[in-house]
């Protein structure tokens, strides 16, 4: 696979440098709004008279136009062929020892970015083995995580709803209150929690098992894992910022947290 990676690389450069020479010779030739698809008649299907032009051409080293569309066009062969290869080849590591703690309740997908329209990075069957990473920062409705492939290991993006923690890891957390935040710690309980600088800050909490079945944070819905935690990433600007948690059962409200993170000591 690396050898052909570096074939079709090297492909590049020799026929980018090729155009480059007569292009700079054909630049002010001419100007024209409408231009013809280029097509590239091989070799061995040119007639005498073209051959001989190319002979012509070719002995003031120059390429015809002939040999330019054909040039032109397998530069753009290459380009498809490598563009293919960095997608197959694209967020593929070790998976090493890593151990993976969440799962997929269903079959689905992951794919390269946080929509079903881009490139998938792996078929994903149901329970399969993941590694949650991180909530996507435009659509939290989307989950980063890595995927074993095979020895290797994908990353990707793969929609929250299709993820659960492992049964095998889970250890319910029980909490006396309907909604409960259990870190960062409160500065002033259910109002008020300070952090060091300004920044990302991930904010873990837990429901009242069998009370809350939906958990919304500033406008967002959350997954509740399993053990009956969630998690939020906000940012902190050097003004603070709010959040605005609503839990529902069935979908109706049975409670409301509203609180402030700020900077300070």
């Amino acid at each position: 696979m690396k050898n052909k990676t570096y074939s079709l690389l090297l492909s590049l450069i020799f026929f980018s440098t090729l155009i480059f020479i007569f292009s700079i010779d054909q630049a002010s030739a001419h100007k024209q709004k409408n231009h013809k698809p280029t097509i590239c008649i091989p070799e061995s299907e040119r007639t005498k008279s073209q051959l001989s032009l190319d002979k012509r051409w070719n002995y003031v080293h120059r390429l015809s136009k002939l040999q330019q569309d054909c040039a032109i066009l397998e530069i753009q062969k290459q380009k498809d062929q490598i563009q293919d290869l960095e997608d197959v080849l694209g967020g593929v590591a070790d998976c090493g020892d890593i151990p993976f703690n969440h799962k997929s309740t269903s079959k689905t997908k992951v794919y390269k970015r946080p929509d079903v329209k881009s490139n998938v990075v792996a078929e994903i069957k149901k329970g399969q083995e993941l590694l949650f990473i991180s909530p996507s920062q435009k659509d939290k409705n989307w989950y980063y995580v890595k995927v074993r492939k095979d020895k290797s290991c994908g990353d990707g993006y793969i929609q929250q709803k299709f993820v659960s923690k492992k049964i095998s890891e889970d250890t319910t957390v029980k909490v006396d209150k309907l909604i409960e935040i259990i870190d960062p710690s409160w500065t002033k309980e259910d109002k008020l929690i300070l952090v060091d600088a300004e920044g990302t800050v991930s904010i873990t909490g837990a429901i009242q098992e069998g009370k809350i079945d939906q958990i919304i944070i500033n406008d967002e819905e959350e997954l509740i894992n399993s053990d009956n935690t969630f998690t939020y990433l906000l940012f902190v600007q050097s003004d603070g910022a709010e959040v605005r948690i609503i839990g529902n059962k069935n979908g109706k409200k049975v409670k409301e947290l509203i609180f402030k993170v700020r900077v300070g000591n």
